[in-house]
């Protein structure tokens, strides 16, 4: 009895973090946590009418959503590293540029990581972890967008108390709203069960990497011209700073 008291209270205590933990980006599905859903729902608007197997289906779901739910996706949630799977500053002090140009190079590396690997679930999952950093830029919790262009990337920032800088928290003027902590409501994909206008930008620009990444899986194109076609899409979706 004792035991099962224990078990029955650890349980509890998972289930009442794990809400905060998975909260860094459009929200997603927890099984006996929360129904919502946020990357799943983009997902699915995104490959619709695409000609994708139930498999990679299943693969991409699991990869979009594995940044904020899966083991490692939890434990380095916080960490300054992790934030450009996110579409986030990694500092307080981190400019824009600079986290545009960290994003960038976290999803072309794991879109050249996925083609290196053998079709089959592992390589759709690896493209469900670029799809789950490109919604995110479209979350108006993660980023102020002016069309195509990230005009202010922001920052997630609980990892600042440890250098002595003020963590995000409320919007207190211009230039200071960061993605709150630990929840933001601003990551919310559905409004009436309808996907919002930023996640409908967020799924138009889904399915335009999903037919990239199903042109780069049918022709056997040299690594340098990938990375070129891969480069012309985020120049589009989410391009640099001057």
């Amino acid at each position: 009895m004792g035991a099962s008291t224990d078990l029955t209270q650890v349980v509890a205590a998972l289930a009442h973090h794990v809400p905060l933990l998975a909260a860094v980006g459009w929200v997603v599905r927890i099984p006996l946590v929360s129904g919502e859903e946020g990357h799943e729902a983009i997902t699915r608007a995104a490959w619709d009418g695409l000609d994708l197997t139930a498999e990679r289906r299943r693969a991409l779901l699991r990869g979009v959503r594995a940044p904020d739910i899966s083991v490692a996706g939890l434990l380095t949630s916080a960490l300054p590293f992790a934030q450009r799977r996110h579409a986030l500053r990694a500092w307080s002090g981190t400019t824009t540029a600079d986290g545009i140009l960290e994003m960038r190079g976290f999803m072309t590396a794991r879109h050249l990581r996925a083609l290196a690997l053998p079709d089959g679930p592992r390589r759709w999952a690896t493209f469900g972890e670029v799809l789950h950093c490109l919604q995110d830029s479209y979350s108006p919790a993660h980023a102020d967008r002016d069309g195509a262009r990230i005009a202010r990337m922001k920052h997630w920032g609980p990892m600042d108390r440890l250098r002595g800088t003020r963590s995000s928290g409320p919007s207190s003027g211009p230039g200071t709203d960061e993605h709150r902590f630990p929840t933001d409501r601003r990551d919310r994909a559905l409004r009436g069960g309808i996907l919002t206008d930023e996640g409908r930008a967020a799924a138009a620009a889904s399915r335009r990497y999903l037919e990239l990444a199903i042109r780069h899986c049918a022709t056997d194109e040299r690594e340098e011209l990938r990375r070129l076609g891969l480069t012309g899409f985020l120049d589009e979706t989410s391009p640099t700073l001057p």
